[in-house]
């Protein structure tokens, strides 16, 4: 398999048209992705409340606050560092086994298997919150076993006659009393069809503003993406062999796309909007523009426009979508062939930004220079050596964490512009002085994983600029099979699969590109695996040569895999990730053998992961360790601050449909969260 990168356009070639050639790209967008519904799982608590302020920014509208950490009385002492509250933590850097694979076995194990539960897992944390699921995903297809066209083509229960919309509740007791032929598997050998939820994430959120810094009757628009995993399994890992099991299906390449569908929902009057129509309706080419795209993960509004946008597959390049936010008529859309990438919009003052992959492999950010009559206007005010991966702003200066856009070439970095001007926005002129600031080899001593590792979310908070890592599980170990599988040994090829594994980091910085830099590692790990052809895999210090202030890699969750989404919310900067666990056993199998004592830890912690910190002097308290929720939502992929955090959810598991069981429900789902303290 050609080893690809963070690149979703080549994915849906691959998948689709392999005939087509693609470079490797990737997409992202501010909007996240939905989670989904189901029921809660366990897991800490903690509060939200509080307010913040912009730090004497420039004016910056309440998505992008950066927010002064909340001044909390009754915690005035700081916290005290992970060393000081686990002093008898081992030395690992001196860890031995009779092979490599019992080594990494031994440390991984070695930390994650011993520290305190009740501190990690923050068992004794008070709520303060509570949430309520505004929308979600329904099923919108009969699936009627692996292989059977009729799960797109039926005349009446399929996918294309039902988009963009839903089964009736008479259509799928329909589909739940067909006898499905024996040469289509179906789970779990029950030989009957069921209803199919495609719909996977919010992969784009973003909210409708009347005028820079106000909100107009409270819409929420979002862009979904379906059956992402299995996506991800064929194009990542080169996994393209049908799999069954009682939570998803994934069919195996061409026959697990589906097209996105465009939504809004209006917190005032609890109604979601269907917009995908519009869309369609819009012509030929808008009609086919949509569905070639793979999901809509970047959304952003400004100046009475929102933008839904995503990678095309033909032609190859973004595909955006324009509404008017007043009327929510479809303004149009345009393909842009020299992007191949798309992620996260802010809007900074009264300017908004995004950042794009190019196809020669480096990255660009964009500000947006249209208007509602002529929405596809952009001047190019960054270039970086990268893909820009999220923004944020951060004392003046726009700060971007980048994904490499050219495999074994380039490596996660954080950017940083120049000062915005007087007129506080970035211009042509500035587009080529930008500065990498901080890149993964500063504290990743393996080579695979810092060609590999994504740029997170990142946020300003409290006189400090956080960022969090990205890692796909399996690509680290496919980047070292590239670099090192012709030579070595078929003892070190076995324990690379843990060798190269990574839970996410956090880190947080000051003073970023003067002398006075000091980047400190919150949650992350003192020492890490790392291989030479001459010694083989060792245990070896971090290249920062710093212990973690607060917490081991991962928020002390080893499978949290993914930094997906930072804001700042009341005064308190919450993070939200990917946790795969309940994805592990069945999508990695062999590919990767967590310690049963790792898996047995967290057992009971499945679902995405809601961190909040409180203050730039604490570490983060958890909110919700269980996918807000519902254990198979594995993603809090977006989110929106206002009058309260808007969570957009990641849950591919299409073949939860069933309400009556004890089982969570698979698909998106939007989520409103609110203080409840005074």
């Amino acid at each position: 398999m050609q080893f690809t990168i963070w690149r979703w356009a080549c994915v849906f070639a691959l998948l689709v048209f392999p005939i087509v050639g693609c470079s490797d790209t990737g997409t992202g967008g501010t909007g996240g992705t939905g989670g989904v519904g189901g029921t809660g799982g366990v897991g800490g608590t903690g509060g939200v409340g509080g307010t913040g302020g912009t730090a004497g920014e420039p004016i910056v509208c309440i998505e992008e606050d950066v927010g002064n950490a909340m001044e909390l009385p009754h915690e005035s002492k700081c916290d005290v560092g992970l060393a000081e509250l686990f002093p008898e933590l081992p030395d690992l850097s001196g860890l031995t086994g009779t092979d490599a694979k019992e080594l990494l076995e031994s440390f991984w194990s070695g930390l994650y298997d011993q520290l305190p539960e009740d501190f990690f897992h923050g068992k004794h944390v008070g709520s303060g919150f509570t949430w309520e699921v505004l929308a979600k995903a329904k099923p919108d297809e009969c699936f009627q076993g692996v292989g059977n066209s009729a799960n797109r083509d039926d005349p009446a229960l399929g996918f294309d006659a039902n988009y963009p919309g839903d089964l009736d509740a008479e259509q799928m007791q329909m589909c739940r009393e067909i006898d499905v032929d024996d040469q289509y598997p179906t789970p779990p050998d029950s030989g009957m069809a069921q209803p199919k939820v495609n719909q996977a994430y919010v992969w784009g959120l973003t909210r409708e503003r009347s005028a820079p810094c106000n909100y107009r009757e409270g819409n929420l628009w979002f862009g979904t993406i379906p059956n992402t995993h299995c996506l991800v399994l064929s194009g990542f890992l080169d996994v393209t062999a049908p799999s069954l099991n009682n939570s998803w299906v994934c069919e195996g390449g061409i026959a697990d796309f589906r097209p996105p569908r465009a939504f809004y929902y209006n917190t005032e009057d609890n109604e979601l909007h269907e917009a995908t129509q519009a869309i369609l309706d819009g012509g030929i080419e808008d009609n086919v523009r949509l569905r070639s795209t793979i999901g809509l993960r970047s959304a952003g509004s400004a100046n009475g426009v929102v933008f839904l946008g995503g990678i095309g597959a033909l032609p190859a390049g973004v595909n955006l979508f324009a509404f008017s936010e007043e009327t929510k008529a479809y303004l149009g859309s345009a393909s842009f062939p020299d992007y191949n990438n798309i992620r996260q919009w802010r809007l900074i003052g009264q300017e908004l930004y995004v950042g794009v992959g190019l196809v020669s492999g480096t990255g660009e950010v964009l500000r947006w220079t249209g208007s509602v009559s002529d929405p596809f206007q952009f001047e190019t005010v960054g270039q970086i050596a990268g893909d820009p991966a999220y923004l944020t702003l951060h004392e003046g200066r726009i700060f971007v964490s980048s994904w490499p856009n050219a495999p074994g070439q380039q490596q996660m970095s954080i950017w940083m512009s120049p000062e915005l001007g007087s007129d506080e926005k970035l211009t042509g002129e500035d587009a080529a002085q930008w500065q990498s600031v901080w890149t993964i080899s500063e504290y990743d001593p393996e080579l695979s994983v810092v060609f590999s590792t994504g740029g997170g979310a990142l946020m300003s908070y409290g006189g400090h600029l956080y960022w969090g890592t990205m890692h796909v599980p399996g690509v680290s170990l496919l980047a070292w099979q590239g670099i090192y599988g012709a030579t070595a040994s078929e003892e070190d090829a076995t324990a690379a699969i843990l060798g190269t594994y990574r839970p996410i980091s956090i880190f947080r910085a000051s003073e970023l590109g003067t002398s006075e830099q000091k980047v400190e590692l919150l949650y992350g790990n003192r020492f890490l695996p790392a291989y030479t052809p001459a010694e083989g895999w060792q245990i070896v210090p971090n290249q920062m040569g710093q212990g973690p202030q607060y917490g081991l890699a991962g928020f002390n969750n080893f499978f949290n895999n993914y930094t997906w989404w930072m804001e700042v919310f009341d005064g308190r900067l919450f993070v939200g990730t990917m946790d795969f666990l309940y994805l592990a056993g069945e999508l990695l199998g062999d590919t990767l053998e967590v310690p049963e004592v790792i898996t047995e830890a967290f057992e009971h912690f499945a679902g995405a992961d809601l961190w909040r910190f409180d203050s730039s002097c604490h570490r983060a308290r958890p909110v919700s360790l269980s996918g807000v929720g519902n254990i198979s939502s594995y993603g809090v992929r977006t989110m929106v601050s206002d009058d309260a955090l808007y969570l957009g959810m990641a849950n591919p598991m299409n073949l939860l449909t069933d309400p009556n069981d004890d089982l969570p429900e698979g698909g998106w789902e939007l989520i409103e969260l609110t203080s409840t303290e005074d």
